[in-house]
């Protein structure tokens, strides 16, 4: 019936929240009287809290705050946080009667009311609280509410700062702990393990997006806990309880409250304790700061607790009873040996895969009989382990055994839960023995040795390239020097040849004519004169012929004006006009324009060619063919004529002989080679590269 009107009330509030907020048609905001109850300010979105609604109301204090500027203030409808200036709100307290002004303000999590102004106008007890479970502050958010919830204490201490009033309490209600918060000093453990009914303002812890993260009760200080049901008077006195029997099936049994049990300390770290009693072994979870060492016997008092597989005590308490013998560690020889002794010291043979840091020490992965198992060491920052734990060592561990929780899909159903693995928590670096140390071929090892034999390779293969490049760059600026050094020779050959041309065979050409001209002015004179005036004639005749041979050979003229190709065509058709032999002129490849040695000096070995072929071979069919390869090029001229031997060969007068040929192929790092036979015909091949090979 409470929650009903509760929800009416709710309903209410937030139409006349919307009433507040009704805009006219041209979108100002209309004039409304003031909120007047917290249910319509709670009711608010933040952005219509955000825009400092005026608020008047009248409401009991539930509570201050220990700063002394904040109140919760309920009436008749709901509690709201209330906040103001400390000088306003001091003077006031719990129960007394205030009538408020303020505006609406989105807060942190829910609407607040900022307070401008307030007067007491009585006193009154405090509205009885909403009764609800964990579920219900989790789910329906009691943010700043008055609430009353039962559950069994799991500690109380007050706070260390003994100038501070304050108390804590963690309460085990509805499956989950709830943090409580008194503003009395209480006695430390006095309620621990007491049922208790508690009343007090329920607060959400947020984040930044207004999202609820937690919940903290607070406690005002005039009020106390109602104890249901009392911890025992002497806990220390009640039944040891074994722990194989722990979250059994045990009719009557509530394991909601704390239980003793007894048993042999195996290991302790910050926080946790692991004890063995006959041949079970238990986790411990305990504030308490009492160091102990493995072998010590503990009475222990805590709240059994589901672990991952098997129970564990949380929340616990426990004092030293005696001194016996340290543990030994149990021997395991297959997975379901190792899930029953979960939580309990074991120990097996494996062999060492791999190691990793982590941030409080390292990992160890083991391959025991097929299963990985991962091994953890707690080490300081910085330390490493024992240079001897390498992978592929075969080893001892011994350690604390943690079964895996068993993996589920889908719904999980009822019956056994099979465990899908372990790992293991090692006391110190001294739980690992190294039986047999790792090979030397370990992956590590051979990881490395394949990095240095590539690195190797690598690097001589950057050797070879280096000097290969170099050895490239030096033949390309030899040939250069080469073709430039060549270049130059022909530019003063040709400078040499025009000189020739313009002085001597001119002035040959005018001396010839002067003879001619003597030769008709002297026609009566005596016949020895002219004889005479014809020897030198023809002597002046063949000094001409042979600076115009010097000049051809000199100077390719050709070349200037059109390529080898053409040059070449062009000669051959020279030689052939006139005569009755067949010629044939065939390219082959991407005809291109070569450097300037190699056209200059195949064209003087084709020009040798076909004039021999022409003159002296008595030839009736001649072919030239240029074979213009990407890293060679080839010239071949073939004729059927008389043909000769090639051993008993020699040099005509008058132009390039074979010897002359020879030396052109030479230079230019080619190859001659001239096939022939009496009247079987020539062939002449000239082959010269076009790059450094």
């Amino acid at each position: 019936m409470g929650i009903t009107r509760q929800i009416i009330r709710q309903y209410l509030s937030g139409w006349l929240a919307i009433l507040v907020l009704a805009t006219t048609a041209n979108g100002a905001i209309t004039p409304f009287p003031a909120l007047t109850n917290a249910a319509q300010v709670r009711s608010l979105s933040p952005q219509q809290a955000a825009q400092a609604l005026p608020v008047q109301l009248q409401g009991v204090i539930l509570a201050d705050s220990a700063e002394g500027n904040s109140i919760i203030l309920q009436d008749a409808s709901e509690a709201i946080y209330t906040t103001g200036n400390q000088a306003l709100l001091n003077k006031y307290r719990s129960g007394d009667v205030l009538e408020i002004t303020g505006v609406t303000d989105p807060g942190g999590f829910a609407p607040i009311i900022l307070l401008r102004s307030c007067r007491k106008i009585g006193t009154a007890p405090l509205p009885a609280p909403h009764r609800v479970t964990f579920d219900d502050l989790t789910r329906r958010y009691y943010d700043a509410q008055f609430v009353e919830i039962t559950g069994i204490v799991r500690s109380c201490e007050p706070n260390a700062n003994t100038n501070d009033p304050r108390s804590k309490m963690v309460v085990a209600t509805g499956g989950d702990q709830l943090p409580v918060r008194f503003h009395t000093r209480l006695p430390p453990d006095s309620l621990v393990d007491a049922e208790v009914r508690l009343r007090g303002i329920c607060f959400c812890r947020y984040s930044a997006g207004r999202q609820f993260l937690s919940l903290l009760l607070d406690v005002p200080s005039q009020l106390t806990p109602f104890i249901e049901k009392p911890a025992p008077a002497n806990p220390w006195g009640g039944l040891v309880f074994p722990v194989a029997e722990l979250l059994k099936f045990t009719p009557g049994q509530d394991y909601g409250h704390r239980v003793r049990v007894q048993g042999v300390v195996t290991h302790q770290n910050s926080g946790a304790l692991w004890l063995r009693d006959g041949n079970v072994g238990l986790q411990v979870r305990t504030t308490r700061n009492l160091r102990l060492q493995p072998g010590e016997v503990v009475d222990v008092l805590g709240f059994p607790s589901r672990g991952d597989y098997s129970p564990m005590l949380e929340d616990a308490d426990l004092r030293k009873i005696s001194n016996s013998v340290p543990p030994l560690a149990r021997s395991v020889t297959n997975l379901v040996g190792a899930v029953h002794l979960d939580a309990n010291l074991i120990q097996f043979e494996a062999k060492l895969n791999s190691r990793r840091p982590v941030q409080d020490g390292w990992v160890l992965t083991l391959d025991w009989l097929g299963t990985l198992v991962e091994a953890r060491v707690t080490l300081p920052n910085g330390v490493n382990p024992p240079a001897d734990w390498l992978p592929g060592s075969r080893v001892r561990v011994a350690g604390i055994c943690t079964v895996a929780p068993p993996v589920t899909r889908g719904l999980a159903l009822s019956g056994i839960w099979e465990p899908s693995g372990f790992s293991l928590l090692l006391r110190s670096p001294a739980d690992l023995l190294v039986l047999k140390p790792a090979p030397w071929w370990t992956p590590v090892h051979v990881s490395i040795l394949l990095a240095v034999v590539v690195g190797g390779l690598l690097l001589t293969a950057g050797v070879g390239t280096l000097l290969a490049r170099r050895r490239l760059n030096e033949q390309e600026r030899q040939r250069a020097m080469a073709e430039a050094e060549f270049t130059a020779i022909l530019s003063e050959r040709n400078r040499m040849a025009r000189e020739i041309h313009d002085t001597l065979a001119q002035g040959l050409v005018a001396t010839n004519l002067q003879l001619r001209l003597a030769k008709k002015q002297t026609s009566d004179a005596p016949a020895a004169l002219h004889q005479h005036l014809d020897a030198a004639q023809q002597l002046v005749h063949a000094s001409l012929q042979e600076a115009r041979n010097s000049i051809w050979n000199m100077r390719s003229q050709v070349l200037e004006t059109g390529d080898l190709v053409g040059a070449l065509q062009n000669i051959l058709k020279q030689m052939a006009d006139g005569t009755e032999m067949k010629t044939h002129f065939e390219v082959t490849g991407r005809p291109r324009r070569l450097a300037p040695v190699i056209e200059s000096n195949s064209l003087r070995v084709g020009q040798e060619a076909i004039t021999n072929a022409t003159k002296h071979a008595a030839a009736s069919q001649l072919h030239v063919k240029l074979e213009f390869g990407e890293k060679r090029f080839r010239l071949l001229v073939t004729d059927n004529g008389n043909g000769f031997q090639t051993d008993n060969a020699k040099n005509r007068d008058g132009g390039f002989g074979l010897v002359g040929m020879r030396e052109r192929a030479t230079e230019l790092k080619g190859e001659l080679t001239i096939r022939s036979e009496p009247g079987q015909g020539t062939e002449i091949s000239l082959s010269l590269p076009l790059t450094s090979e």
